[in-house]
């Protein structure tokens, strides 16, 4: 069997983190699907990226800029989907008291993805989609959870955003959700068969496990942002794959 597919004609999409990895994958998806797509990075030009982003807007968008985020709200137009798959990435050259500043600002919801979908609001709730507008984050959002609570409470702290937004939003029609993904890393477990006739070297088998994709992951996505996931907010879509005992590295 394929892939589901969907159709986002007319469809205004907005992927954070666009440039690479999952977001790109994301873009490349929707784009196929007919939506007219904008992604960010934070480099100065679309051309620095290895993945050709001919077919999108691009727009140059640092989270951990309150300016990056007004600017980038001003520009980008109508949305009806605004995809989060940016990682929380702090410059380098930042000192102890510039990452305090960032976490600190960060935990009080002024930078970072929550800020930017705050600052799209307004536009989503004019989206005419089935269901409304739609808030889509990816395990991202927990990386920035760790910069405001810590890493172990990161996880509880996404699931908790991602279904105040939801409760929050929902009386103005914008339907917010999250795919949290993992890793899957295939084992090799052998079968040992003895061979009771004779002495002589064991039979063994390996068995892999079926390992995830950013395919998986995206199509994960468009589910959540299409008509079909019409009256599915406040959600948090596990897409791991491994069933039980899968050896896995989250996020």
């Amino acid at each position: 069997m394929g892939r589901p597919s969907y159709d986002f004609t007319r469809c205004r999409v907005l992927v954070v983190g666009g440039t690479r990895g999952l977001g790109n994958t994301i873009a490349r998806r929707f784009e196929r699907a007919g939506a007219s797509v904008t992604v960010t990075g934070t480099q100065f030009l679309r051309s620095a990226y290895d993945a050709r982003l001919d077919n999108y807007d691009y727009l140059r968008l640092d989270l951990t800029s309150h300016d990056s985020i007004v600017r980038v709200a001003e520009q980008v137009g109508p949305v009806d989907i605004l995809i989060d798959a940016a990682g929380a990435r702090v410059p380098h050259t930042s000192d102890a008291q510039e990452l305090e500043f960032v976490s600190h600002s960060v935990r009080l919801g002024l930078l970072g993805p929550t800020q930017l979908a705050h600052r799209l609001r307004h536009r989503l709730a004019e989206s005419q989609m089935r269901g409304g507008g739609a808030v889509i984050h990816t395990h991202h959002l927990r990386r920035w959870c760790e910069m405001a609570v810590g890493g172990a409470n990161a996880h509880t702290e996404m699931l908790n955003t991602v279904s105040r937004l939801a409760a929050a939003w929902g009386s103005n029609g914008i339907r917010v959700n999250a795919v949290a993904s993992t890793v899957v890393v295939p084992r090799q477990a052998p079968l040992r068969v003895d061979n009771d006739r004779q002495p002589g070297p064991l039979m063994t088998r390996t068995r892999t496990q079926r390992t995830g994709t950013l395919h998986d992951v995206t199509e994960a996505a468009l589910f959540l942002a299409s008509g079909g996931a019409a009256f599915i907010t406040g959600q948090t879509l596990m897409v791991n794959g491994s069933g039980a005992g899968g050896a896995r590295i989250a996020y």
